[in-house]
């Protein structure tokens, strides 16, 4: 398995990044808050998870190794699937996920597309005793977004969006309703909201 990779950023998008190492370009897919720490670095390093079923091959990159552990216990609770664990930790922080499991929240979980209320239910029960293993401290943090022009930032929220799996049509009616409101002040935020919109 590879532990990280580390070298330039070729490409760049909220649900993925290319890097550049050795003259070979990795293609790591990646969640909104991993997007929003490294989108104004020209090289980094990224801790990895490589998902290997049948025909499906793909590698998942995470800043730090705490979001990569909260994906891998996602992924062994039954019904969750990769796409599913990277659209819960594009929704919430490692801290929020803790505190949500500490305090037996399932409603948080249940806000994020394609967790149900039997599901949201089993992170809680499989999950309280593995978190207390994690060295995150079980609070709300928040990131503090780098100003970026309107029309890019709605575009690459749409791309992201549209790469997650959400509806054209939806993920148009959702991104209008944002910017009627002026939440747009950045792709991070213009992709939280629309994933509340759209859950």
């Amino acid at each position: 398995m590879i532990e990280y990779i580390k070298g330039e950023i070729s490409e760049l998008n909220p649900t993925y990044v290319v890097i550049e190492q050795g003259n070979i370009g990795y293609y790591i897919h990646i969640g909104l808050h991993t997007y929003s720490k490294i989108q104004s670095l020209k090289e980094v390093k990224l801790y990895t998870f490589q998902y290997i079923r049948e025909d499906i091959r793909m590698m998942f990159g995470f800043s730090n190794k705490e979001e990569r552990r909260i994906f891998e216990l996602f992924l062994n609770i039954s019904g969750i699937g990769p796409n599913t664990a990277r659209l819960i930790i594009s929704s919430m922080t490692p801290s929020q996920v803790v505190n949500a499991i500490s305090m037996e929240d399932d409603e948080s979980f249940k806000n994020v597309k394609g967790i149900g209320a039997k599901t949201a239910k089993r992170i809680i029960i499989d999950l309280k005793d593995k978190i207390e293993q994690l060295d995150i401290s079980p609070s709300t943090s928040s990131e503090t977004p780098l100003p970026e022009s309107t029309n890019t930032q709605m575009v690459e929220a749409r791309e992201a969006l549209l790469t997650l799996g959400f509806p054209r049509n939806k993920v148009q009616m959702a991104l209008a309703k944002i910017k009627k409101e002026g939440h747009g002040d950045s792709v991070e935020n213009i992709i939280k909201e629309a994933l509340k919109l759209l859950s």
